[in-house]
């Protein structure tokens, strides 16, 4: 069975293929000159020629004998072509009232065809649904009372609506990215900015190893005193030592001496 929300992508650019193909005629009927569909053909065949790049990857115009096979690749190419190099620019977005609306409409439209058509799991079909239900708001600022009459652009929306309940987006795109980032921020107070009473109990615990440290430091500083104080100690005993031996040796040489005399051994 089809997930529903792969069902609803493949609608999406059912639709959207169905918006570009009204875009696409009205526009192609409000210029000056022919108006079929062989014109048009014509007009992309020529185009092609002058603008290899951008009409690369086409789709196949041969055997295309009516506008409900036309998809939004071909008629949003025919619609976006900036024609810097057209011999004769139609310039069919330019000749409408809200040009700039219009453009940011066919924009829209191309996007979320494109999200549909690559739909592959149920997060890339709600991404097509909101896709939609902007391209449509596009459409209403860009194509209200032209190209789409009110009670289609509602018939839009309604589609809109059914689509993103189905794919389970009812908010829009702006909404859910909004809610999207609070559980970010808060992720990010959790982890980058700490609790008053967790900042509190890190600077307690800075403060118990500052004190820790110059506890240490003063023992330090006090185990060193001790160890030059008994080493000035030992000095002196050394140093005393050495004086008594002297002490020692004199009185014993003095002794011999005052031996040898009594002896008579220094008589001449």
């Amino acid at each position: 069975m089809v997930d529903e929300t792969l069902q609803a992508a493949f609608e999406i650019k059912t639709a959207c293929d169905e918006i570009s193909r009204k875009l696409l005629r009205w526009h192609w009927e409000q210029k000056p000159g022919a108006h079929s569909l062989d014109a048009l053909l014509k007009h992309l065949a020529q185009r092609q020629k002058e603008s290899p790049d951008y009409y690369d990857r086409m789709p196949d115009l041969s055997g295309k004998t009516s506008w409900q096979q036309l998809d939004t690749t071909l008629c949003m190419r025919v619609l976006l072509d900036p024609e810097k190099d057209a011999a004769k620019p139609l310039d069919l977005l330019g000749n409408t009232p809200h040009p700039s609306a219009a453009r940011r409409a066919c924009n829209a439209v191309r996007t979320a065809r494109n999200e549909a058509a690559h739909a592959a799991d149920r997060t890339d079909g709600t991404q097509a649904a909101i896709l939609f239900n902007e391209a449509i708001e596009s459409l209403e600022e860009g194509y209200a009372g032209t190209a789409f009459k009110t009670s289609e652009l509602e018939q839009y929306y309604r589609m809109a609506e059914d689509f993103l309940s189905r794919c389970g987006a009812k908010k829009p795109l702006a909404s859910a990215k909004a809610e999207e980032e609070e559980p970010r921020a808060s992720t990010r107070n959790r982890n980058g900015t700490k609790p008053r009473s967790q900042s509190r109990g890190s600077g307690s615990s800075r403060s118990g190893n500052a004190r820790r440290t110059n506890s240490g430091r003063s023992a330090g500083r006090g185990n060193g005193s001790r160890s030059r104080g008994s080493g000035r100690k030992k000095q002196r005993r050394v140093h005393y030592s050495r004086k008594m031996a002297v002490v020692l040796v004199a009185a014993v040489v003095l002794g011999l001496v005052v031996r040898a005399v009594s002896m008579g051994l220094f008589a001449k």
